[in-house]
């Protein structure tokens, strides 16, 4: 049997974890387990357990095996397999996704494009917050319960198809066997370093849970010092925005963690005496959004209370998950639910030295070819060569000749290198040099081939990045538009073998490839490294930063942006050995007007609105302004500015930074060389004397520190 995601819930385009469960036959085996699952072309991917750590099966046991797999179509098998160690197959058995999990199927995989909840330890009631959302199906949500720490994954790309992990700590034996194998924490830290979300709730139990050493030391904001007890309710109802107060007397007896020395913005403290006792602190990890309650809403009087769902909804900064076409109806004219199928469409349109074929010629084509073989050679042998016989010459002949000039005409179009367009996004810490880059590339081969492909990191001048970390796989199209994983036809593939991951999944291995055909590959990585940029900001008495931004590499940065909170200044390009003062520049102005106006994209554009941002039927075949959208999508209303979602990717928007008053985001564009696929021990591309048919978008942000402003 087998058991993916995180309670029967998994998605499309995302890795998921994966439990096969073995039983014993009659005779001890030792061996490794293979599962063949389909990406998102409908080519069959495998991934299996290391050959380094075998399976042991004994007579009437039971054993697991756990992976991580990559759906990549709506309704498709999963083909389990036990290999001995004579590379004979054992057992094999085939699953089909359906609408209910049992025996025989796999529940149905969500959409790319739905949000997943993972919550573990009691309740406190997520799904009154999803009850009342738009139902449309590409962005309904799912709560899923995980009931026993040894199902959390091991390894942080377990979550990548996970929007937000909620804990609650009520009942503290539920996380002992977290701290018998710390494992499953560092996975969820560094889950959260690289874009996640993570909310806690802790209050009754901190002792046993946030001391130094205890299971969540790891993942709260600051410093655990010690419980106390907290008498005043007025702040939590004023919070929640409901007029129904927690208990009658307005007094309460909560038992809540204090904390030191910690990062982010008090969204509700309370008093105890002259103590300030924060309760609800948004903060960050890494690249990604923590949120730390010091309550415990599972428990009375709080699990009764009306207000608790608006407190809820905002403690963990919840939006309604709506239609953004339905909501907006007009402002985009696109074909996909998703940004990233945009993406994926002008990255497929801007090849270079690659033209489509328009359909119209297509037909005109098929219509004359049609017209040739028939009333054209009866015409020929009947009335000019009056011997009808002669068909059978004339026939084959207008075949060969049609099917040499359609493969001339093709090659002609197509060309004969090989291309490579790719984008990629590259975020560095400068206080704690931690980098984290997302790879997407898009590549056209003129040739069937079979492609054995893995990430070298390239982070400016520092190559290679010693001690990176990488994970490879394909990238599909969300949606249902043609090729999208959510179309319940499937994809077909002509290649039946299909090819396999490294175990660690850090490579490709014969990876196949099509005629005159692309296919879109990702990578996520991780590295430690020394940050080129140095800044001495400041917060003002108006919430703007001021001060002076250092360019400590010899490369240039164009197109600089620095975002504060609301705010952005235009820095223009920052030269190798030098600096800018936000003094020196132009006014600050809206995040929004200044990552949507007519210069921020790769053209000029001089139809604008009123508020001096170009509308996005014009900008939505401009990579950069796309990845701009992508970046800081909240920041910018991105479902109101786009009409679409942006999920799929969705760990790349970085605007709940922008609400930390200590830290300030600086965007940037490069020209140097990004991140290289190698297929063996060569570069994925056109050549070393061809590299300007290979188009790159390489992107920096740069999350720099802002002090308060001196006495």
């Amino acid at each position: 049997g087998v058991r993916i995601g995180f309670g029967d819930n998994y998605k499309l385009g995302s890795w998921t974890p994966l439990v096969v469960e073995l039983t014993g036959g009659t005779q001890p085996l030792v061996g490794i387990v293979t599962v063949t699952v389909p990406d998102g072309d409908g080519v069959p991917t495998t991934v299996a357990t290391p050959e380094s750590r075998p399976i042991s099966l004994e007579p009437g046991k039971k054993s697991t095996a756990r992976l991580f797999v990559r759906v990549g179509q709506n309704y498709s098998s999963l083909q389990a397999k036990f290999l001995a160690a004579d590379g004979k197959v054992a057992a094999s058995r085939v699953f089909y996704t359906g609408l209910t999990a049992n025996a025989e199927t796999l529940p149905a995989v969500l959409s790319a494009t739905n949000r997943l909840v993972v919550e573990f330890g009691p309740p406190i009631g997520l799904g009154e917050l999803t009850a009342s959302e738009n139902q449309y199906e590409l962005s309904q949500t799912r709560t899923a319960r995980v009931d026993n720490a040894v199902d959390l994954p091991t390894e942080w790309y377990g979550y990548e198809g996970v929007d937000m992990v909620v804990l609650t700590t009520s009942r503290p034996d539920l996380y002992r066997p977290l701290a018998q194998n710390p494992a499953r924490v560092t996975a969820l830290r560094h889950w959260v370093e690289m874009g996640g979300k993570l909310v806690i709730f802790c209050g009754s139990e901190a002792d046993a849970l946030l001391v130094e050493g205890g299971p969540l030391a790891e993942l709260i904001p600051g410093r655990y010092t010690e419980s106390i007890t907290i008498e005043q309710s007025q702040s939590i109802e004023a919070y929640s925005g409901s007029e129904n107060s927690i208990t009658p007397s307005r007094r309460v007896d909560f038992r809540v963690p204090l904390l030191a020395d910690f990062a982010g913005r008090v969204l509700v403290s309370a008093k105890r005496g002259e103590t300030e006792v924060p309760l609800v602190i948004r903060s960050y990890l890494g690249f990604g959004e923590l949120t730390f309650v010091g309550l415990d809403f599972d428990k009375p009087p709080l699990v009764d209370w009306a207000g608790r769902r608006g407190f809820l909804t905002k403690a963990i900064n919840w939006s309604s998950a709506t239609n953004s076409q339905q909501q907006n109806p007009g402002v985009a004219e696109v074909a996909s639910d998703d940004l990233m199928s945009q993406v994926r469409t002008t990255l497929d349109e801007s090849f270079v030295g690659v033209e489509v074929v328009p359909f119209a010629l297509v037909a005109a084509l098929v219509v004359g070819y049609i017209l040739l073989i028939g009333p054209g050679d009866y015409f020929l042998v009947t009335k000019i060569f009056k011997r009808p016989e002669v068909t059978w010459i004339t026939f084959p002949l207008a075949v060969v000749a049609v099917s040499a000039g359609a493969y001339a005409f093709a090659n002609w179009q197509k060309g004969d290198q090989l291309r490579v367009n790719q984008v990629e996004f590259v975020d560095v810490n400068v206080t704690t040099g931690f980098a984290r880059g997302t790879v997407w590339t898009h590549f056209f081969t003129p040739e069937v081939a079979e492609f054995d492909l893995s990430l070298r990191p390239a982070f400016l001048d520092q190559k290679p990045l010693a001690g990176s970390e990488q994970l490879v796989g394909w990238l599909g199209q969300p949606g249902y538009s043609l090729g999208g994983m959510q179309n319940s036809g499937g994809q077909t593939s002509l290649f039946d073998r299909g090819y396999a991951f490294a175990p660690h999944l850090d490579a490709m291995l014969g990876l196949p490839v099509q005629l005159w055909s692309t296919k879109t590959i990702t990578s996520r990585w991780s590295a430690e490294v020394s940050a080129p940029i140095a800044a001495t900001l400041v917060r003002t008495d108006d919430q703007l930063a001021e001060g002076q931004i250092v360019n400590n590499s010899l490369q240039p940065f164009e197109d600089c942006v620095l975002l504060y909170g609301q705010w952005a200044w235009n820095l223009g390009t920052l030269g190798p050995h030098s600096a800018v003062n936000t003094l020196d520049v132009s006014q600050p102005r809206m995040v929004r007007t200044l990552l949507t106006n007519a210069t921020a994209g790769d053209t000029t554009i001089t139809d604008t609105a009123d508020d001096g941002t170009v509308p996005f039927r014009l900008a939505n075949t401009d990579i950069t302004r796309l990845a701009k959208t992508m970046m800081f999508f909240q920041a910018i209303n991105g479902d109101r500015y786009s009409g679409m979602l942006s999920r799929y990717q969705a760990f790349l928007d970085m605007s709940h930074l922008l609400e930390q008053p200590d830290v300030a985001v600086l965007l940037t564009r490069s020209k140097s060389p990004g991140s290289k696929w190698m297929t063996g021990d060569k570069p994925l591309g056109s050549g070393q004397d061809k590299n300007d048919q290979d188009l790159s978008w390489t992107y920096y942000r740069f999350v720099v520190p802002v002090g308060p402003l001196a006495d």
